[in-house]
């Protein structure tokens, strides 16, 4: 949405800004070219977020900037948070996150993967600490090194978590910014409660544990999830059909 872009845009303004075109027909290229710091890059239209990021990191690699925050279109860091995320980089660190806020109020202070395959979204975070280590981060707001990349097999979903579980692997550390705050609208490039959202999110998130003996429990927290939300009823077709799709990716 046009609102919210600009909305992303002005929340960083004097920074320069990469925007990744993902639309189908381009039309955002004539709409915000010719800005001072700001550069609009083209994908071809529906490579999904894990690719759009990578071409916008590229971008700014070959800029010669070492570090860059991936945002989304529907997310707007408050004054503050880009510099305290920047603040608590490490030469040990993968990825520094602020704490997102909604609607209704924390929306993610992290997350956190369990063994058996269950994503669970923190809301709260230790008192009298700023900076904490966490398991992943959202990718609506993250700083990462330029040279980080996406997994691609990713389309729209779990990426985020791929990639934090990635660094964490190579030993570096995530880290949760707990004074800084960056609003997010949530569901403005695709909605939470669609059924595309499950189609994309269900490949993911097998894709993330493994599939195999979690296959039957990434399906079930994904109807469960459906039932408790209240639908709508074509979200369960999503469901089916993301495990269709992550058949045919093995």
């Amino acid at each position: 949405q046009r609102d919210l872009l600009e909305r992303a845009i002005a929340s960083v303004a004097g920074e320069h800004v990469v925007v990744v075109d993902d639309s189908d027909g381009g039309e955002l290229v004539a709409a915000l070219g010719g800005r001072p710091h700001l550069r609009v890059v083209r994908t071809g239209g529906g490579v999904g977020f894990a690719r759009a990021a990578n071409a916008g990191l590229a971008v700014a690699q070959d800029a010669g900037f070492t570090h860059a925050v991936v945002l989304n279109d529907d997310a707007a860091p408050v004054p503050g948070c880009v510099e305290a995320l920047a603040e608590a980089w490490r030469a040990d660190t993968g990825a520094v996150g602020p704490v997102m806020v909604g609607a209704r109020g924390v929306e993610s202070a992290g997350l956190r993967l369990a063994r058996w395959g269950r994503v669970r979204v923190l809301v709260e975070f230790p008192d009298g600490q700023d900076v904490v280590e966490v398991d992943a981060l959202a990718g609506a707001c993250i700083l990462l090194a330029t040279g980080a990349r996406f997994d691609e097999g990713y389309r729209h979903g779990m990426e985020d978590l791929a990639l934090c579980r990635s660094l964490r692997s190579e030993g570096r550390k995530v880290l949760l910014v707990s004074s800084a705050r960056c609003r997010h609208e949530g569901g403005a490039t695709v909605s939470r409660l669609s059924r595309d959202a499950q189609r994309h999110g269900v490949p993911g998130h097998l894709r993330l544990v493994g599939g195999g003996l979690r296959t039957g429990v990434v399906l079930g927290l994904a109807a469960a999830q459906v039932a408790r939300e209240g639908g709508p009823v074509d979200r369960l077709v999503g469901i089916a059909e993301g495990w269709r799709d992550f058949r045919r990716s093995r």
